[in-house]
């Protein structure tokens, strides 16, 4: 299962955690995926879609 986003692209980013002392450990961002439907062509199709896209298809 992949964690991108069908309309987007947008997928996992990569950071350091870092602690009080300054130590650097390596830890990955998971974008907010969601399986919605959006009509495409007039049709329903299902669809992963990160937050900030299902939040712009519906202000469209």
């Amino acid at each position: 299962m992949s964690r991108t986003c069908d309309i987007c692209g947008r997928g996992r980013r990569t950071g350091k955690n870092v602690s009080f002392s300054n130590k650097k450990s390596n830890r990955t961002f998971e974008i907010n995926l969601q399986e919605t439907t959006i009509e495409v062509d007039g049709k329903p199709t299902r669809v992963k879609a990160c937050t900030k896209c299902i939040k712009k298809a519906k202000k469209a």
